[in-house]
């Protein structure tokens, strides 16, 4: 049985905070690959000192995108079978444009404005003096993460105009079409849908939300993986297990 750890369900609106550990989740369940959910809160534990990671055959494997090459390898889970080499590396196009641009313009969106938002959201509950701590360390850590990948070099209306375009562009990508390459979900669809449901699912009114909504097929496309998001779950009798 896998175990995959992965934040806590703390921001009402998308099943985690992290596009990330929404994709994976995501991809098992739509794979159909058993196993078991543990909230972690210290990504340190991690073996790449961030979540999600999983833990099959007692090993840690960290990277949403790394532990779905090994379970390709190893128990040959593909979410782009069917796919023509040519789609696959459409797959692989979104992929990227979404994890490695339009992810900073969703950091900048919550850690960088609607900051007072956020804190409230993430960090209720925490015990003084960790209330006044903690806050302050993700965000400082956040901020000089957006800072050194380079897209919190820019202001924030260019931040959110290099957003805006990656949505269009994965909007005239989608189309009329109920997925990206037809009538079945691949890994793109659920590369898009971890991106965008944390970015139109969240009471957190942002021009990145705007731009998202501006585009009817995006928000049908994130309702339709939502759907099957959650009906892969009541199959698949997930175990919730908080960590230690």
């Amino acid at each position: 049985m896998i175990r995959l750890y992965t934040f806590p369900a703390s921001l009402k609106g998308t099943p985690n905070p992290s596009q990330f550990c929404v994709k994976l989740e995501a991809a098992l369940r739509l794979a159909g690959v058993p196993h078991e959910l543990w909230y972690e809160m210290d990504p340190a534990k991690g073996p790449k000192g961030k979540l999600p990671f999983i833990e099959i055959e007692g090993k840690h494997i960290g990277d949403s995108t790394l532990i779905l090459y090994h379970l390709k390898e190893k128990l040959g889970v593909d979410l782009d079978r069917g796919l023509s080499d040519l789609e696959r590396a459409q797959s692989h196009v979104i992929e990227r444009m979404v994890e490695e641009r339009l992810y900073w313009a969703i950091v900048h969106s919550r850690w960088a404005d609607n900051w007072e938002v956020v804190k409230a959201m993430f960090f209720t509950g925490l015990p003084f003096p960790l209330s006044l701590i903690v806050p302050r360390m993700a965000r400082r850590d956040m901020l000089a993460a957006l800072g050194s990948q380079g897209l919190g070099r820019h202001t924030s209306e260019e931040i959110y105009d290099l957003g805006a375009r990656d949505l269009a562009t994965l909007a005239m990508l989608l189309g009329d079409k109920p997925f990206f390459f037809g009538n079945e979900p691949h890994l793109a669809d659920i590369t898009v849908y971890s991106a965008l449901i944390n970015i139109i699912g969240p009471d957190i009114e942002t021009p990145l939300k705007e731009a998202a909504l501006s585009h009817p097929n995006l928000v049908l496309h994130t309702e339709r993986m939502g759907e099957l998001y959650a009906a892969r779950r009541q199959r698949q009798k997930i175990t919730l297990t908080l960590a230690a």
